[in-house]
C-alpha cells in the first residue's frame, strides 16, 4: 500500500516488526499481540553482528530451552527486527523472568561477552508491542504465495492524526472490501501500534518471493483495482500525518522456532 497506488497502495506484513510472514492461518484470522526490538545495526558490523545473533540462538535460546518463537527481519537500511508473539502484557513479564534466569544460568561474564558484542554493532535499539488486526487485513481463502515463498516484504507505516482513528479504519475497511470484491490473491496483513510506538500508528505488510515479484505483481494488482483504490488510498492520507515506507527480508537464518527443537 504505498503511495504509488498497490504498488502505489498496497505494497503494503515489521516489526516489526513488524509481519510478519511466517503466522499460520489460523493466527492470521484472530488478533495476535507482539514484541518487538528494533535493532539498529552499523553497516559495517552488519556481519560481525549476524554472527553473534546466531550465536545468541545457538549458546542461550537452544540449550537454555527458550520457549518463545523468535521471527527476524531485515530493512535494507539495516534494522533487524525481533519479532516474537505473546498471548499477552503478562505474557511479557513472564518472558522477561525467564531471561533474566537464563542470564543468571549463563553467567554474568560470558552474558556480557555477548551482549558487548552485539551493543558493538548496535547504533540503539527500541522496544514496543504491536497487535494483528483481522478487520483491517484481506486474507484471501487461497493466497498469492505459501508462507515459505514471502521472502521479500514491504512496510507501510501510518502516523495517523489523533482522533481520526476511526476514519482511517473505516478506509481501511474500503480496501478490504474492494479486494474481497476482485478476489484478489494477494495477501496484506494490518497492525496497531501499541506501546513504544508513535501512537496512533498502524503499519500493513505485502509479500513477494523475491523485489521483481513484488513489484510486477503490484502493477497487475494496481490495474485490476482501478481509479476507485486511488480514490480510497487519498482518503486515507487524508487522515495521516506522516507516512513512511520500507522494504526487507525475513530472514529464518537469524529467527528461532522452540517447536521445531521439539522435533
Amino acid at each position: 500500500m504505498k503511495p504509488n497506488k498497490l504498488a502505489g497502495v498496497f505494497l503494503l506484513c515489521a516489526v516489526f516488526i513488524l509481519a510478519l510472514a511466517p503466522m499460520t492461518s489460523a493466527q492470521q484470522k484472530k488478533p495476535q499481540l507482539y514484541f518487538i526490538e528494533d535493532y539498529v545495526i552499523k553497516p559495517s558490523m552488519a556481519a560481525a553482528y549476524e554472527a553473534t545473533h546466531k550465536e545468541l540462538i545457538t549458546t542461550v535460546f537452544l540449550p537454555y530451552n527458550w520457549s518463545w518463537p523468535l521471527a527476524t527481519y531485515v530493512s535494507e537500511d539495516f534494522h533487524y527486527y525481533w519479532v516474537y508473539p505473546i498471548a499477552s502484557l503478562t505474557d511479557l513479564d513472564k518472558a522477561f523472568g525467564v531471561f533474566s534466569e537464563i542470564m543468571g544460568k549463563v553467567g554474568e561474564q560470558k552474558w556480557d561477552a555477548l551482549n558487548r558484542k552485539i551493543g558493538d554493532a548496535t547504533e540503539y535499539y527500541k522496544q514496543g508491542t504491536c497487535t494483528f488486526s483481522p478487520e483491517l487485513s484481506y486474507i484471501p481463502e487461497k493466497p498469492r504465495l505459501k508462507p515459505e515463498e514471502e521472502k521479500f516484504i514491504y512496510w507501510g507505516f501510518c502516523y495517523v492524526m489523533p482522533g481520526r482513528e476511526k476514519d482511517f479504519e473505516a478506509h481501511f475497511k474500503k480496501i478490504v472490501e474492494l479486494c474481497k470484491s476482485k478476489k484478489l490473491t494477494i495477501q496484506f496483513n494490518t497492525f496497531v501500534g501499541g506501546i513504544g510506538t508513535d501512537a496512533p500508528f498502524y503499519f500493513y505488510t505485502e509479500y513477494g518471493q523475491t523485489i521483481a515479484d513484488f513489484f510486477m505483481t503490484a502493477e497487475k494488482t494496481d490495474k485490476i483495482l482501478g481509479p476507485e483504490i486511488t480514490d480510497i488510498w487519498n482518503k486515507v492520507l487524508s487522515t495521516l500525518r506522516k507516512y513512511e515506507f520500507k522494504t526487507g527480508f525475513f530472514r529464518p537464518d537469524l529467527s528461532f522456532d522452540p517447536a521445531a527443537k521439539a522435533k
